[in-house]
Order: C-alpha cells, then sequence, then structure tokens
C-alpha cells in the first residue's frame, strides 16, 4: 500500500493524559479500502516482521487479521461518505 502517507490531523489533540484521536488521512483510508487480500497479507506479513525486529510482538496471523477487519471497516466508511479515525492512548 503505497503513496499512503500525510500528515495526520488531530481531533483531540494529546493532552498531558497520553490521549488523543486523529482522522487517518484519506490517502490511507482509501488503500485500506481498496487493497486486494493478498496486498493486505502482504503488508500485514511485512508488518509483522518489522515490529519483531523492534522488540514489539505482534504475530503474523494476528496481524493479517487486523489489517483485513480495518480494510472491511474503511470500505464500509467511504460507501458511507464518512472518514475513518483513530482513539490513541500513550500511557
Amino acid at each position: 500500500m503505497t503513496g499512503a502517507e500525510s500528515p495526520l490531523r488531530h481531533v483531540v489533540p494529546m493532552g498531558n493524559d497520553g490521549f488523543t484521536v486523529f482522522a487517518v488521512p484519506q490517502t490511507l483510508s482509501t488503500a485500506l479500502a481498496g487493497a486486494g487480500t493478498d496486498q493486505l497479507r502482504t503488508t500485514a506479513l511485512t508488518w509483522a516482521e518489522t515490529a519483531s525486529e523492534m522488540g514489539d510482538e505482534i504475530g503474523p496471523g494476528s496481524a493479517v487479521g487486523l489489517l483485513e477487519r480495518l480494510s472491511a471497516l474503511a470500505m464500509r466508511r467511504a460507501e458511507r461518505g464518512l472518514g475513518l479515525y483513530c482513539w490513541y492512548f500513550a500511557p
């Protein structure tokens, strides 16, 4: 999924509590919604491998499942003309 980079638009800026909400960039939402099964799988496996190298752990199966669900969500939101948002908490 190339060409999906753009700056984040914070809906709720991160405060001292570590909580933030940002709008997923439209280019990324569109890429997720339009990605095929093979592309999602390849991206997920690369993500899992990279995360492992950085000391984080996400199993290949979990990564594939997560990206498939995220892609389906992006498709449903796009069909309704709605944006995709991410809630993030950094303790």
